[in-house]
């Protein structure tokens, strides 16, 4: 009895490997994961037209044989228009997807991989091109693309639409998108125009002015100036000097140092004659004539206010260095001298 039961069971044991070798084995279909697509657009194309780029996302179990599809289906209503080949990229790997580029024409060809749209279709095809299962796939179309120029434009109704991922890869998907009416927001603020201005000193002293050279007075005027005017700012002076005319003036002798010289000029070479007057620098602004000298050139006051520096965009404590030279004639009557100049700043807003 034994023997026959051990007899039965090896003949059981040997049918069904028999029958598991013979009959052919079904390959099923494996469910894509991690699918998703960014647009770079989600509006409707009314009442005018709004194209987006699509990154679509999946990862696939069964991986891609030679001669296999991928195929992406577009929802009815999304117009493919002119996009090729060229304004798409897939690229495929374990970690982000992108590693292993795919070079794709309209057909496929040994190791290039074919990728056209027929209708809503997308067929990418591979001739003798593999992708390794459970590996990242990553599809870009439109200009994010490399070289792509023509986008998909979006459905002119706001709803939620399904993208089919299928193919003989076997592999199978679905990814929702949704359409917007608007898919922006406006944001708007105000800037309060600013302006901000100072002077390094209020006084400077020439103390005893010579007769042979120029003096030069201490300390120098520093002009500091801040403002966001689209125009820039401008920096002009006015002297007091005697009332009646510019330069530096003695009250109780009734005398007057000219500026820039005694007889009223706009400018003077001080090495050759007495008067007074200023230089301007500066590393930002634009020094206007005729206060843009050096050594011993300088350029006279006026009583009325006269440019001093321009600048013509917004600025960040840009400086103007002002500074004050005066020669006395031999004639010049003996006493304090004194001028008090106004410095104004405008911003041009």
């Amino acid at each position: 009895m034994f023997r026959k039961i051990k007899l039965f069971f090896t003949l059981g044991l040997i049918l069904l490997v028999l029958v598991f070798l013979i009959i052919p084995q079904t390959t099923h279909a494996g469910a894509l994961t991690a699918l998703s697509d960014t647009m770079s657009r989600l509006a409707d194309s009314t009442p005018s037209a709004v194209y987006s780029d699509h990154t679509i996302r999946y990862t696939t179990p069964s991986g891609v044989a030679a001669g296999q599809t991928m195929q992406i289906t577009m929802p009815t209503g999304f117009t493919i228009g002119t996009v090729d080949y060229t304004d798409i990229d897939v690229s495929w790997g374990a970690t982000t997807g992108y590693e292993n580029e795919l070079t794709l024409a309209a057909t496929c060809l040994t190791t290039t991989w074919g990728a056209v749209f027929a209708g809503q279709v997308l067929t990418i095809t591979s001739c003798t091109g593999t992708i390794t299962s459970t590996n990242k796939v990553v599809v870009e179309i439109g200009n994010n693309a490399s070289g792509g120029n023509a986008q998909i434009q979006n459905h002119a109704t706001a709803a939620t639409y399904t993208i089919s991922i299928a193919g003989s890869f076997t592999d199978t998907g679905k990814i929702a998108i949704v359409i917007l009416t608007n898919d922006q927001f406006t944001v708007t603020g105000t800037v309060d125009p600013t302006i901000t201005f100072s002077l390094s000193a209020n006084a400077t002293d020439f103390g005893v002015i010579s007769t042979s050279s120029p003096t030069t007075s201490t300390p120098n005027i520093t002009l500091t100036i801040s403002t966001n005017a689209g125009s820039g700012y401008t920096i002009t002076v006015q002297d007091e000097g005697s009332g009646s005319n510019p330069g530096i003036y003695n009250s109780i002798a009734l005398a007057i140092i000219g500026s820039a010289d005694n007889s009223y000029n706009n400018n003077a070479d001080l090495s050759a004659v007495a008067g007074y007057g200023i230089q301007c620098s500066s590393a930002s602004a634009t020094c206007a004539a005729p206060y843009n000298v050096g050594t011993t050139n300088v350029g006279g006051y006026e009583r009325t206010a006269q440019n001093l520096a321009t600048f013509g965009g917004t600025a960040d404590g840009h400086t103007v260095v002002i500074t004050s030279k005066a020669k006395a004639a031999g004639t010049t009557p003996a006493g304090t001298y004194n001028d008090t100049v106004t410095v104004i700043a405008t911003g041009n807003f």
